[in-house]
Order: structure tokens, then sequence, then C-alpha cells
């Protein structure tokens, strides 16, 4: 993870532990993640690694008709936080306002993150629904309509109140200093400074509410909603005669236990498998390819996502044209790359050596034995770990495995054998084993 998704994983984890707010991911971002705006979430999220949102160039207010323009979102409350890089900070709430965070070492003891909240008032949300209609004819509805997606709308946000600056000193995370890591652009100093400079009103977390489009100008925004739901209802007009009663989980919830993870990525991997050999192979020929090109699969993602949107049946580019990816399949592929975007580049590196190396069986059983025994541990500790997860590896192997799963930030040691439990990494540790599962699946076709 980058030194900035660490700062806005664990001050989420500060502020709402196992709740509905998601992390900003990209510093480059934040200004499209202000209260009102609106954003999209990806088709294929998952709770596990975070449903994830993407930014749109307008707000709620820009595809409202022209009116009085609400209040300003009100500010909820302070906090200040201390050494935020640190993944494992350990924090305290002291009723209202108070956060102490304890950090370790390694970690410069100079910064303070100093964060407000401010979120869309009620009173003002009521008001603006009872004087502003839709803009029915807004060309960027229309697109929104046509592509049928979902629309969410920015209701709180944690920001920056003052710009700063924070350090930290030791090994660097992605910086291997080993020969053989060198082809896969690895090699780095272990005694590495890393800094990021976060502006002055740059938001770090936000919650969303769905935005509902009942008949041609009307609109809400329920304080309920769920997969189900949809932003424009076919027909024009909301279920129910345009009232909407959801009783549901909300969006962010975090499932109970492993095994809803495994069985989730289970069936993901049957739509995989219902693919010929050749379909197999041939997709694991495409991602091998794009690993480590982080735009690329990205770009490959939203490529998908416009097909199935369109309803058309797609072909990777190094699929045979007569291997065309059905609906189900297609869904299934966009659910792996939304987990294999979620790893760094480094780590999509390692997972192209891993596969020539033929160890992914080893890794995938064991991030599966770590997150079994660990997936409820809402607490930081070190754990034995079974000596044969490691003993069929060799040396080279061995490294390369814990360079892989460090990045997602399990921390294995060779003597013990034990390993670091850090709560704050599951969303990460969920999204390789995502991905591990996959390539597990093709490389057995292969």
């Amino acid at each position: 993870m980058t030194m900035f998704e660490n700062v806005t994983r664990a001050l989420a984890r500060q502020l709402n532990p196992r709740g509905d707010l998601t992390p900003l991911d990209s510093l480059i971002d934040f200004k499209r993640f202000h209260p009102f705006c609106l954003v999209l979430r990806k088709r294929k999220s998952t709770l596990f690694w975070g449903a994830r949102y993407v930014r749109t160039d307008y707000t709620l207010l820009d595809v409202l008709e022209p009116g009085n323009s609400p209040s300003d979102p009100t500010d909820s409350g302070n906090f200040g936080f201390k050494n935020m890089l640190d993944a494992r900070v350990e924090g305290e709430v002291d009723v209202p306002k108070t956060v102490k965070v304890r950090g370790t070492a390694g970690l410069s003891r100079n910064s303070t993150l100093e964060v407000q909240t401010l979120s869309v008032a009620p009173k003002a949300l009521e008001s603006l629904h009872e004087e502003r209609k839709l803009a029915a004819d807004h060309p960027f509805l229309k697109e929104m309509r046509d592509r049928d997606e979902n629309l969410y709308v920015v209701m709180e946000v944690v920001e920056t109140v003052q710009e700063v600056t924070l350090e930290r000193a030791g090994k660097a995370e992605g910086c291997f200093s080993l020969p053989f890591f060198a082809p896969l652009g690895l090699q780095g100093s272990v005694n590495h400074k890393e800094a990021v400079t976060i502006p002055k009103g740059c938001v770090l977390a936000f919650r969303v509410r769905q935005l509902m489009v009942n008949g041609k100008d009307e609109w809400d925004i329920p304080h309920i909603y769920n997969d189900s739901m949809q932003t424009f209802p076919p027909g024009g007009e909301a279920a129910g005669g345009g009232l909407v009663l959801i009783f549901t989980v909300p969006i962010g919830e975090v499932h109970e236990d492993f095994r809803t993870l495994k069985e989730e990525v289970q069936r993901e991997t049957q739509e995989v498998e219902k693919l010929s050999r050749v379909g197999q192979r041939s997709l694991l020929s495409s991602l091998s390819k794009l690993l480590g090109k982080k735009k690329e699969l990205q770009d490959l993602e939203l490529a998908l996502e416009g097909a199935l949107d369109k309803g058309h049946k797609v072909t990777l580019e190094a699929l045979p044209k007569d291997v065309l990816l059905s609906k189900e399949a297609t869904g299934a592929v966009l659910y792996f790359l939304g987990a294999l975007t979620v790893l760094s580049e480094a780590q999509q590196k390692l997972l192209v050596k891993s596969m020539e190396k033929k160890i992914l069986p080893v890794q995938l059983k064991l991030v599966e034995s770590t997150m079994e025994q660990n997936f409820l541990q809402d607490k930081e500790g070190i754990f034995p770990l079974q000596p044969e997860l490691l003993s069929s590896l060799g040396e080279e192997e061995l490294t390369l495995t814990e360079a892989l799963v460090g990045l997602s930030g399990l921390e294995v040691q060779r003597s013990g054998p034990q390993y670091t439990w850090d709560p704050d990494t599951l969303p990460h540790l969920c999204a390789l084993y995502a991905g591990l599962s996959l390539l597990h699946l093709l490389t057995k076709a292969s």
C-alpha cells in the first residue's frame, strides 16, 4: 500500500471501526469527493476489500434545476492524530473529540494529523429536496441512465485542517536489495525515507448515500440502501408507486467470517472454470502481460464494464476470436480485476514471478490459513506459524513469498516461525487471497 493509503485506512479504522467510512485511496482525486459530489460504485465491488468508488466531474447541485444553494456542510468535530503512517497505530477515543494514537518505532515523532468531519445537514438536504427538481435533460444524467449506472452522493467527509507532511524512516514497502528482484524493478535501499505532503482541506475518507430518481424530475436520497436498488428504476418510476422501503444491512458492513469470503471467491472462480481450457489459458496469458501495469489493468476493467453495460459478449486480446466471455464470465473477470488492482504494481510483478516458480499453491495456503485463524481478530498480535506452510520453499521462493504477503501487511518471520497480524490490513489480504485463487486456478489449466 502507498503511504497515503496507510494513512486513510488507519484513519477510517480509528474513527469508524468496521463501519461505512470509505478511505480514499488516491491523493490526486480528493477534490472530487467533497460533500454533494456524485460518484460511481464499481459494479463488482465487494465488502471484503471495500466498495470501490470512482469520481465523476459532477455534483448533485450540477444536475438540479437552478435555485438556492444549500448551507455549507456542518462541522462535526476535530480530531488529532500522531504517527498515522504506522498501519498498526493504536488509539483511544475520549468522548467527544480527542483521539490519542500511539505508534511504533521507526516513524517520525513530529507529525500530527489534524482532521475534521464535515457532513450535509439533514435540514439543508430537506430544503434542497423541496426547492429544486432534477434537471431531467442533463447530458450526464442521460448518459448514466443509458448505461444503467447507480449514482451515489458524498454526504460526509473527513478532511485535513492544515497542510501536513508525514514522514516514515526505515525499510520502505516494496524496496528490496536482493539481486533477483532487480529485473522486477524492486531493488532499492533498505534504509529509505518516505514522506507525503497532504494539503489543507484534503478529503481522506468519506460516506455516501445512493441517489434515487423517481419519475422524470423527482429525486431522493434514502438513508438505507442495498445492491438491489437502482438509481434509475425501469420505466422511470420507483417500485411500489414511488415509495422505496428497503430493510437491509448498509453497504460497508464487514462480513462475519472468512468462510463467507471463501464462498464468494469460489462462486466467481466457478464462472471462470466454465471457460474452455483454451479460454482459461488465454485469460492467464492476458493477465500475465498486464500484471505490473496497473493503469492497463484498470483500462481493461473499464472496457469490460462498458461491454457489460451494453450486454455485449467480449474477448480479451490474448483470447482467440471464437472464445467469447459470457455475461457471467465477464462479471467474474471483473471481480478478480477489482482484487488485482487493489494490489500494488510490485505485488503484481511478484505474482508473475510466483507463477514462474510454481509456488502459488503454497502462498494461497499461507494466506488462507492465516485469515482463517485471524479474520475476526481486531487487535494486532504475534502468532505462531505452522512450519509446514514454509517448509517446501527454497531460499529464493521464501523471500519472494515474504515480500508478496508483506506488501499486504502480513509480516512473516522465519524464526519461530511466526507472523504479525494487523487487522488494518485485512481488506488488502482479502484482495490478495482472491487474486491468488484466480491465478492458481488458471495455472492448473495451462
